[in-house]
This record gives C-alpha cells, sequence and structure tokens, in this order.
C-alpha cells in the first residue's frame, strides 16, 4: 500500500514530464506599437504689435498668406515722426554750429592767455563752454536716434519667414504701443508635440522608429527633446520632434512607435494564487514565475533574455497538474 501511494503521488509529475513543450521568448515576444496622437507646431508663433502711436495705413499681407523675412506687415502713418526726426536733425546742426563758433573762441583765448591778456580763470571759462555744448550736441545726437528709431517702426517687418495665422487690426485703426496687429507663425521649422504616458517614456527613447501618420501619409521623425516635467493631470511627459520633411503647422496625426523591448503575449499569463505569472523552464523543468506587474490580458514587458524557455503547449494543464500534486500531498 505504501508503494502504491508513493506512485500515485509521481503520477503528476510523470505526466508533466511528457504532456508539455517549450519555446524560447524570441519566437513568441511581441513588440507592439504604441499610438498617441499629435500634432505639428510652429517653433516659434509670435503676436506682433504696434510699437508706436500711428493711423494705420496699409496691410499688405492676408490671414494664410507666407511671408519672408524682413516683408513689410505693416504700414503706420510715419508724417508726425518724419516731423519730430526733422526738428531733432535741426537741433544737432544748431548744436553743432555753436559748437565750431565756442572752439573758435577757445582758440582766440588761448592766444591771448598766451600773451598775457586773458587770466586763466577766463580760459577756463571758454574751456567749460565748449565742453557744455559738446555734452548737449551728444544729448542732441541721441534725439536724433530716438526719432529715426520711432520712424522705422512705423514699417512693421516680418521677424522670420512664416505664415500669417490671423489679423488683429485693419487699415484705418489707430494703433497705439502694445497693441496686437497680426499673428505671424514661423515655417522654415515645425515641431511635432506630443504627450507621451511617463510609464512609457523609457520605452519611448528606446524605440528606434518614430512616425506621425496623418490619414495615408507617415513622416518619418526623430527625437529633439522630452520634458523632464510630468504633467499632473494625466502623468505624462512632452516629447518634442523634428520632421525630415516639410510639414505644415496645425497638421493633426498619430505618432505612432514599435517597442525595442520584448513581451510576453497575454495568452501565456496565468493566474495562480491570486497572482499573474508565466510558466518558464528550469533546469528542464516547468517552474511558474510571478509576474504581479502583469495586467490580464495585455502584453507584458519582460526584461529576460530571448534564449529562455517558456512552456507552450500544455501550460493551461501545467496548474491542474500542481494541484492534484498538492492535493495528493
Amino acid at each position: 500500500m505504501r508503494v502504491l501511494a508513493v506512485v500515485l503521488l509521481l503520477l503528476p509529475t510523470l505526466s508533466l514530464a511528457t504532456e508539455w513543450n517549450a519555446k524560447p521568448l524570441s519566437e513568441i515576444a511581441l513588440y507592439p506599437e504604441f499610438r498617441i496622437p499629435a500634432a505639428v507646431h510652429a517653433r516659434d508663433e509670435a503676436g506682433i504689435a504696434a510699437e508706436v502711436s500711428a493711423r494705420i495705413l496699409a496691410m499688405p499681407v492676408r490671414e494664410g498668406e507666407a511671408v519672408a523675412r524682413g516683408a513689410v506687415l505693416v504700414r503706420l502713418d510715419d508724417a508726425a515722426y518724419r516731423i519730430e526726426l526733422e526738428r531733432a536733425r535741426a537741433q544737432r546742426a544748431l548744436v553743432d554750429s555753436r559748437i565750431e563758433l565756442a572752439r573758435a573762441q577757445l582758440a582766440q583765448a588761448r592766444a591771448l592767455a598766451a600773451r598775457g591778456f586773458i587770466s586763466a580763470d577766463g580760459l577756463r571759462i571758454r574751456e567749460t563752454e565748449v565742453g557744455v555744448l559738446e555734452s548737449e550736441r551728444a544729448a542732441a545726437a541721441a534725439s536724433v536716434a530716438s526719432a529715426e528709431l520711432a520712424l522705422a517702426r512705423c514699417v512693421v517687418r516680418a521677424p522670420y519667414a512664416g505664415v500669417v495665422r490671423s489679423r488683429s487690426a485693419s487699415v484705418g485703426d489707430l494703433a497705439s504701443p502694445g497693441m496686437p496687429l497680426l499673428t505671424l507663425a514661423a515655417s522654415d521649422e515645425v515641431e511635432v508635440r506630443a504627450r507621451v504616458p511617463a510609464s512609457q517614456v523609457e520605452a519611448f527613447e528606446r524605440a528606434q522608429a518614430w512616425r506621425l501618420h496623418v490619414g495615408d501619409a507617415a513622416h518619418e521623425l526623430s527625437v529633439r527633446r522630452i520634458s523632464p516635467v510630468v504633467e499632473t493631470a494625466g502623468q505624462v511627459r512632452e516629447a518634442v520632434l523634428v520632421a525630415a520633411s516639410a510639414l505644415a503647422p496645425g497638421l493633426a496625426g498619430e505618432l505612432r512607435w514599435r517597442s525595442t523591448d520584448p513581451h510576453l503575449p497575454a495568452a501565456y499569463l496565468q493566474q495562480r494564487e491570486g497572482v499573474l505569472g508565466a510558466w518558464v523552464v528550469r533546469d528542464g523543468q516547468p517552474q511558474f514565475m510571478p509576474l504581479p506587474q502583469a495586467q490580464a490580458g495585455r502584453p507584458l514587458a519582460v526584461d529576460w533574455p530571448l534564449a529562455t524557455e517558456l512552456v507552450d503547449d500544455g501550460r493551461f494543464a501545467l496548474d491542474l497538474h500542481a494541484e492534484r500534486a498538492a492535493e495528493a500531498q
């Protein structure tokens, strides 16, 4: 009877050795593709505003129109600023004339002082007059520069090549400093931005290819940077990518990348004693390896060597055999 009991205990183990086979992870691993929404943004998008007060005379560009760097966007009435510039230049010329006269008088005073006809104090007075006039001349030159700058600001030019996204003013409006005139989006360089779940960032960085899919078209991308900040809402980090081909700002699509980490198919996950895991082969025998991070019905990324063998056919019967062996004991 004792021998019979031992044989009965060994029967489940004997059946285990004959009712299963194994495959290496390299043959069953999945490399899932991930997809998240993404959009194309202009690298620079500026709200162009007026810097001086004047009536708008012309806005030669319309919404959606492409412009080159330096192109005229807005012309303001510059009559008052031209008058101010002429006034500043006249003031500078007046000071120049006074300086010329003062220098001539200083030269004469020095000649007289050398012969003792003017005291040292009188000579110093002439020298001081020249110094004061030279300071006035510097102030007059600054006024001219300020007037020239104000006049130049009556013509608003594109700071970079771009596309006019919107216009906030019209011809005839009275512009004031800081008043929005139009919005200009850069067209030379664009960025693709997407919010990557924080839990997938490491796998995202290890991917070998990223593509923006818009309809039937796919555009190759490369990662420029990933924000180190995790947004509280959604627990995501912003990824910025650049495309090899030209993309229009505002274009939206789907960012796709394929994981380079092997994933265990969901079909190989089994639950045992309330814990999900998989049957792997150790020393020629199946061994249940708990995987607490696994989720039912979803592939699981594993860091096992690709040569790791997993029980394939017969894996669902292993748990039954293990239960029978436990009951027999």
